[in-house]
């Protein structure tokens, strides 16, 4: 009781002073313990805080992928709705299970001739393991790209980008893409346009624009490699990953 009674008083001499003062008594009485909680809670932590820690989505998004390439240019070529599907896709495909799931969906849309609509194609089934690799890196370059459209929406970080081409950067060094022989290739070809830095100089249309050209260059070849769509992707050796 006489603890209780000398906080009390304590506390009754600070408001008084307080008031002398013409403080503002809820700033004041914030930083006591105890009873700065109940008079000024703290604020809630932001969103992106309480993010922390949330598994990464491992769900294909329902999209109706024959919408993914129009024919014709779209009013909106940074749709942030399409390119969320789409990134999120490539996202979850650069995993073997991922892959497996999204090719085969995409497969079902298709149709059995890739060559007729490539951009497509690139992401439909192929039972050459070696063409699952290729695809692999496609992936990347749409994931790249989708990253690109949604930092020009506001909604990804300039460090987004950076994290994706450097991703590409080591697929072009050291995956199978970087075996495709001496001199240019459309493999060189699509690394250079990958990694395309205009949008630091304030240019993200032109880089947005060079993806685009990288992921083309990456599905017409994919097509002349492999041009018959397959119900199932093919891989080497019965527990083999593809490629990053």
């Amino acid at each position: 009781m006489v603890k209780k009674a000398l906080f009390a008083l304590v506390l009754f001499a600070f408001l008084g002073t307080a008031r002398c003062h013409n403080v503002d008594l809820a700033a004041a009485l914030g930083g006591l313990p105890v009873v700065g909680p109940m008079v000024q809670p703290p604020a809630l932590p932001p969103a992106y805080v309480k993010a922390i820690g949330t598994p990464a989505a491992t769900a294909l998004p329902e999209s109706d992928f024959s919408t993914w390439f129009p024919a014709e240019a779209p009013p909106d070529p940074y749709s942030a709705k399409l390119w969320n599907e789409i990134g999120l896709f490539a996202s979850i495909a650069q995993t073997q299970a991922g892959w497996t799931e999204g090719c085969k969906k995409v497969s079902g849309v298709a149709g059995s001739d890739r060559a007729a609509n490539p951009r497509l194609g690139a992401l439909a089934c192929s039972s050459d393991p070696t063409v699952t690799q290729f695809q692999q890196f496609a992936v990347h370059l749409l994931g790249a790209q989708a990253t690109v459209a949604l930092w020009i929406k506001g909604e990804l970080s300039t460090s987004a980008i950076h994290a994706r081409q450097a991703e590409i950067r080591v697929l072009c060094s050291t995956s199978i893409v970087a075996r495709q022989g001496p001199g240019e290739t459309p493999w060189s070809q699509a690394c250079a346009k990958a990694l395309d830095a205009s949008y630091l100089a304030g240019n993200a249309p032109a880089t947005f624009t060079a993806l685009a050209e990288a992921y083309v260059l990456a599905a017409t070849e994919i097509a002349k490699l492999d041009p018959k769509v397959a119900a199932e992707p093919g891989y080497f050796g019965v527990t083999a990953t593809p490629a990053p």
